[in-house]
């Protein structure tokens, strides 16, 4: 990949800073050596994935995994339309900022060995960032990436995930939280205020997503590594749950702004259905995430969500259930924040996810356990997670159904707690929709969009790479997305082998 030239070119297109051109040089002693601490460069690593929020995943991943729906006539991207102002921002962002970043520090403390724990926290998180990346776009330039060579070829998405395996394994073995000697990071550290233990239990964790997400396309490589990655320790409680804190005294472009400030988004009609579908009465998990505005006559009713895909969204689109924040005196942590420096947080893993994972790997016969039982802790940590009173959690897990039936039906019920539970994380959701077409969501009720590379009455699959990368790298790709009109959206990724209009009966015959 020719990352100096696609740094100029789209830097060029979308960085209107206003700076003037010798500004770093006048500015600039000659005779001082910057060099950054670790910390320094670490924290604003983590928070990459909070940048550009609303154009980088809640126009797309949030609308494809119906969480969120639309509000702003224009807005096509919810009929499945790519928007290149947009989305260039989230390869931008990761290959000329996130991956130099990560490279600098392994440049300047990789042969230190006092900074061996931190460096390992480093890839395991850069691990994670390059997760969002494929379960995006696909195949990816990978190798080499990010160091200042041209050229880098696209890897297909095979072996980067074996590569990305091999990353986790490796920095899980080398940390030692033992060794006093190591540098630790607190304040720096937004994920786990210098926890090694934490870090390698994430990483386990990262390692059993990433397994199961193969599952249909490579099960013997995914039964390896899901059970490698449960016998090194996985999450073992909510105070392992992996998230991003956002803090008061900036501004964020995350969820609490696009519904309530931008009023650009309201929760999904989809989504809502399902918080009364599955036990027969209201999930006691809605309260505590949604909430109306005082003045929609809704208000003090059920909760209602906006249908997805329409191309002239109603005039009443905005009485529908929004996020419940603190303006709305809300109780969810993740929505309202500590009480005090801290707003609300990003989730990046839940706790309750990985034990939906375990119940997966075990319905499969992959590790010892009991589906069923691993599947109701994992609604019960989603419950706790959340907040809900332990007797409200009990009931609604008493009326929900046991896993039953056929392993596809048992998948499905299982798959659908795990999306509910997974509320917001978008990104995540969607790739669970993709790789087993569980649950149920709609199309675009106006329809695909004519303007989108998705044929009608079928799913958007992947986001399309750059029109800057095909300027530039148009040569590297996957011969079949080289040049822009291939680089379709309908196109299924490697992992995803399932194509949910065969379902029979409401169910898959793909996924065992």
């Amino acid at each position: 990949m020719k990352i100096k030239s696609l740094i100029i070119t789209m830097i060029s297109a979308i960085f209107i800073m206003g700076c003037t051109e010798d500004f770093v040089e006048t500015n600039t002693n000659p005779t001082i050596v910057n060099t950054p601490t670790f910390g320094s460069l670490f924290n604003p690593i983590l928070q990459n994935p909070t940048r550009n929020y609303q154009r980088n995943v809640n126009l797309f991943a949030d609308f494809y995994a119906q969480y969120w729906g639309n509000l702003v006539d224009g807005f096509e991207s919810p009929r499945y339309e790519y928007v290149n102002p947009w989305l260039r921002n989230k390869w931008l962002e990761f290959y000329t900022q996130t991956l130099q970043e990560a490279n600098t520090l392994i440049d300047i403390y990789g042969e230190d060995p006092v900074y061996t724990n931190v460096l390992a926290q480093l890839d395991i998180w850069i691990v994670a960032e390059w997760v969002r990346m494929l379960n995006a776009y696909g195949d990816l330039p990978y190798f080499d990436a990010g160091k200042g060579i041209n050229d880098v070829p696209y890897s297909p998405e095979q072996e980067i995930y074996y590569d990305l395996f091999d990353r986790l394994d490796a920095a899980v073995k080398v940390i030692d939280s033992s060794d006093e000697s190591q540098v630790t990071l607190s304040e720096d550290d937004l994920i786990y205020n210098g926890d090694a233990e934490k870090w390698k239990r994430f990483a386990n964790s990262l390692r059993l997503r990433l397994a199961m997400r193969l599952a249909n396309v490579d099960p013997g490589k995914a039964q390896a590594e899901a059970a490698a990655a449960i016998n090194l320790g996985v999450m073992t409680t909510n105070d392992d749950v992996a998230r991003i804190p956002l803090w008061r005294d900036g501004f964020y472009d995350y969820l609490h702004i696009i519904s309530n400030i931008f009023v650009n988004i309201r929760v999904s009609e989809t989504f809502t259905n399902y918080l009364y579908s599955e036990a027969g009465f209201e999930d006691p998990r809605a309260s505590r995430w949604l909430a109306y505005n005082e003045s929609s006559p809704l208000n003090g009713g059920d909760f209602v969500g906006v249908k997805n895909g329409f191309d002239i969204v109603p005039e009443d689109a905005v009485d529908f259930a929004t996020m419940k924040t603190e303006d709305f005196d809300g109780e969810y942590i993740d929505f309202v924040g500590d009480g005090g420096a801290i707003l609300l947080y990003k989730p990046i893993m839940f706790y309750s996810e990985v034990l939906f994972l375990q119940a997966e790997a075990a319905l499969r016969g992959w590790v010892p356990g009991d589906a069923n039982g691993l599947y109701q802790q994992g609604i019960q940590a989603s419950m706790d997670h959340v907040g809900v009173d332990p007797g409200q959690a009990s009931a609604y897990i008493a009326a929900v159904p046991t896993l039953t039936g056929s392993n596809e039906a048992q998948l499905k019920q299982l798959i659908t707690q795990k999306w509910i539970a997974n509320f917001p994380n978008g990104a995540e959701a969607w790739a669970d929709f993709r790789r087993t077409d569980y649950p149920d969501i709609t199309l675009p009720v106006d329809g695909v969009s004519s303007n989108a590379t998705v044929a009608q009455d079928t799913w958007v699959k992947r986001l399309r790479y750059p029109d800057e990368a095909h300027d530039l790298d148009s040569e590297l790709m996957p011969s079949q997305f080289n040049t822009i009109q291939t680089n379709r959206m309908d196109a299924r990724l490697w992992w995803d082998t399932a194509d949910t209009k065969t379902k029979s009966g409401g169910l898959m015959n793909s996924n065992f």
